[in-house]
């Protein structure tokens, strides 16, 4: 499917509104072209998501920010990617362990996880959230607190690839576009 971009690796995970993806597609490359000249976004027809590669730009909050100051009108969700795995659950419980452990905050953290599939290779987002978030919990470096977290774990399931990501409740603003979001500029 995707994850062809030689060299690079998935830095964000785009919905857009399904049909728009190509339009996505070239806002995402056109606005990120001289910040990172490697960028690559391929998206998927008619499934509503862009993943934007690059090499050279390995920081995706900056990614973020540039295409938040520019304006798109195709996005809906544009989330930093802390890393992908294929999808299983196995695989996924691991990589959500290391990033986990390797985020910069006190442990344990209150976090939730969210989680969205597109294909069948996971059987139940519910099932797998609750198996992932059982053995953070057993390690003692995450407390599951649906009202009160502070942070989210999200996992997107395209197919047979899961993208990970990890970020505070408060950037949900920052991470999530909408029509007034649109053609907005920086001062």
């Amino acid at each position: 499917m995707m994850i062809g971009v030689k060299g690079s690796e998935p830095r964000l995970f785009i919905t857009t509104v399904f049909g728009r993806e190509a339009v996505a597609a070239l806002e995402v490359e056109s606005t990120l072209l001289d910040m990172c000249p490697d960028v690559v976004a391929e998206y998927s027809k008619r499934k509503g998501i862009v993943v934007v590669f690059s090499k050279v730009c390995d920081n995706p909050y900056a990614m973020l920010l540039r295409l938040r100051s520019r304006g798109a009108s195709a996005i809906r969700w544009a989330i930093p990617l802390r890393g992908y795995i294929r999808a299983q659950y196995e695989d996924i419980k691991k990589a959500c362990h290391e990033i986990v452990l390797l985020y910069p905050y006190p442990k344990p953290i209150k976090m939730v996880g969210v989680c969205r599939k597109r294909g069948w290779y996971i059987d139940s987002c519910s099932r797998l959230l609750r198996y992932v978030g059982e053995h953070l919990e057993n390690l003692g470096i995450a407390e599951i607190d649906f009202r009160n977290y502070e942070h989210v774990l999200r996992i997107e399931i395209v197919e047979d690839t899961a993208f990970l990501a990890i970020y505070r409740r408060h950037e949900e603003k920052l991470l999530r576009f909408g029509s007034r979001d649109l053609y907005t500029q920086t001062p």
